[in-house]
């Protein structure tokens, strides 16, 4: 009977990650100024989203990077968040060390529902004369649901002027929650794609 349940268990586990998925958009726009620029050197920075998912947010984007082989690294890690550090002292160090851009991905909206469809049941039927018995357990079937939007903007590091600015727009749902290393890894591929088709990488 337990083989059974745990056999049960990992098949149904198996299909509820098949009818998972999540999806990044992005609109973005590139600034006249800058048309056919080239990224060489950026930094990443979330501002707002919080030490773990800006976090993420930033390394994501720099291994994106990286694999467009453009310099990246994240803004937490050169500057990490035991002070304040004014955009004086910023700029300075990256003139410094050769950063060309600075990128901002700011969080401008994040919402999570959850809503029960369904059950599993498990269990076995007996009859014994005119009398029937069932014992099992049922188990809720939940399907999720997460938005994520951001607001990215790029920066030429010399100048503070806008080089590009985008949106995105993630939406993710199915029946297994989808973590925010998930989200940041969307939303990193996504935003690299739009800068590359806009002549940036």
């Amino acid at each position: 009977m337990i083989k059974n349940i745990l056999a049960t268990t990992i098949i149904v586990s198996i299909c509820l990650f098949m009818v998972s998925c999540i999806t990044t958009t992005v609109k973005g726009y590139t600034d006249r100024a800058y048309s056919g620029y080239h990224i060489q050197k950026v930094i990443v920075r979330a501002p707002n989203a919080g030490f773990v998912l800006g976090e993420l947010i930033e390394k994501k984007m720099a291994d994106r990077f990286k694999e467009t082989k453009v310099n990246a690294e994240s803004f937490m890690e050169r500057f990490p968040p035991t002070r304040e550090w004014t955009n004086g002292e910023v700029a300075q160090e990256l003139i410094k060390e050769g950063f060309d851009s600075i990128m901002y991905v700011v969080l401008t909206g994040s919402e999570s529902s959850t809503q029960t469809i369904g059950y599993i049941n498990s269990g076995q039927a007996s009859a014994y004369g005119n009398t029937a018995s069932y014992s099992g357990f049922s188990v809720p079937v939940s399907a999720i649901r997460r938005y994520t939007a951001t607001r990215v903007n790029l920066y030429d590091a010399k100048t503070a002027k806008v080089i590009w600015v985008g949106d995105t727009s993630t939406e993710a749902g199915g029946f297994l929650f989808m973590s925010d290393d998930t989200q940041a890894d969307s939303i990193a591929n996504e935003v690299i794609i739009s800068l590359a088709s806009n002549g940036h990488l």
